[in-house]
């Protein structure tokens, strides 16, 4: 069985990356695809016994924040750095009884809502929001999958 999901992070980059770090997975969409500015990149780590996410959401705001909202972690990076774009933040809990999440996606699109992607929940926060370039639409999973249906498979409606 997968590890859980335990820790969130992310890289800010002047050049492209993701640079993997010991102990880190950082996932190779680059959150201001198509808009310039920094190369982000979220991570994650999975640490056993340590309490897993459980909650994840990213968040759009007019303005830079300083703190989380109430009840939630984040890194305090702006995922849409250097791109004009609106101040997006990933936020997340640990604990709390919820099912662990397993993995994280991004998908690149034309499409102005989530596609559908059986297995994942979408994430209703475009990651370039404001920004003018494609949509970057998170989603996350708290299901296992054999190695051979790793690769989710977006339908259209």
């Amino acid at each position: 069985m997968t590890n859980p999901l335990t820790n969130l992070g992310n890289q800010a980059l002047d050049s492209k990356g993701p640079i993997q770090k010991t102990g880190w997975y950082f996932y190779p969409t680059d959150t201001n695809t198509g808009v310039g500015g920094k190369y982000i990149y979220i991570g994650w780590q999975r640490v056993a016994g340590v309490d897993p996410v459980t909650a994840l959401t990213f968040e759009a705001f007019d303005h830079a924040q300083s703190v989380p909202p109430s009840g939630f972690q984040w890194t305090g990076q702006d995922l849409s750095q250097g791109a004009d774009g609106k101040y997006i933040y990933m936020l997340w809990k640990t604990g709390g009884g919820g099912s662990p999440i397993l993995d994280i996606i991004l998908v690149v699109t034309s499409a102005s809502t989530p596609p559908t992607i059986e297995g994942w929940t979408p994430i209703s926060q475009d990651l370039n929001k404001g920004s003018g370039g494609p949509y970057i639409w998170p989603y996350y999973t708290t299901f296992e999958y054999p190695a051979a249906l790793k690769e989710p498979k977006i339908s259209s409606k």
